[in-house]
């Protein structure tokens, strides 16, 4: 790494932010004694969790209402959001 070109352009170098941002994001409801996660389920909690540190929750509720709307539609009868298998949640376009 060019050390003084990233200090040039005030970058970055070190892993610190990075950390402090996964104990934050993840660590905090996830690292529990006891606990123990099944990945489909920790994924779609850190995704939730993600929303929630970002503010997002009324983005979520409106693709929410509106996917049950659709699928209500879709389908002609009332849709429950009661399910074996969970969908996908919503990536905001983002991998």
């Amino acid at each position: 790494m060019d050390y003084k070109t990233l200090r040039e352009q005030d970058l970055e170098i070190s892993s610190g932010a990075v950390e402090g941002a996964v104990n934050y994001v993840v660590a905090k409801r996830f690292d529990s004694g006891g606990m123990r996660w099944i990945r489909d389920r920790a994924e779609a909690l850190l995704q939730l969790r993600c929303i929630e540190v970002n503010n997002d929750w009324d983005a979520f509720i409106s693709y929410v209402r509106d996917k049950i709307s659709r699928q209500t539609k879709a389908f002609e009868e009332n849709f429950f959001l009661k399910s074996k298998s969970a969908d996908p949640l919503p990536t905001y376009g983002i991998n």
